[in-house]
């Protein structure tokens, strides 16, 4: 399992145990494996596979109560990134970032968190709306690849 640093895997056992859940060494390991992933956006049957490999009698239902919990917590968030496939990724994560869709092909790019902010400063401007630009967002369009081949 990759090595993450243990102060950040107290933190949020910490959230759950304030919120009532049982720290259980099962619960343990999922956090540590969500962290040890880095930026990785992980889908729930990735987590698994990844458990499973250091525990090849690991629970699949284990993995997806961590993740509702943790999502409950606002540690990590679900973002619907193509069709069908929802990943997880940690709210606080180093870097805040958005996700470029391909309508077209299914291809995702990330780019800077800071895509958003002109858009949100006219929006709170022309409707007193503020948006929430801390939040990954999916813009969905078209890849340069299928742009050049659609000509």
């Amino acid at each position: 399992m990759p090595t993450v640093g243990s102060s950040r895997v107290d933190d949020i056992i910490d959230k759950i145990r304030v919120s009532g859940g049982r720290v259980t060494q099962s619960r343990r390991m999922v956090v540590e494996m969500i962290l040890g992933q880095g930026d990785h956006h992980l889908t729930a049957p990735e987590l698994i596979e990844a458990m499973r490999a250091v525990d090849p009698e690991f629970h699949e239902s284990t993995v997806y109560r961590v993740l509702e919990r943790l999502t409950d917590l606002h540690v990590v968030e679900q973002v619907q990134v193509h069709s069908g496939a929802t990943v997880f990724h940690l709210t606080d994560a180093t870097h805040i970032h958005h996700h470029l869709l391909c309508a077209e092909c299914g291809a995702v790019t990330e780019t800077k968190g800071t895509l958003l902010d002109e858009v949100a400063a006219q929006t709170l401007d022309q409707h007193g709306f503020v948006l929430n630009v801390n939040s990954s967002t999916t813009l969905l369009g078209r890849c340069a690849t299928c742009s050049a081949t659609a000509g």
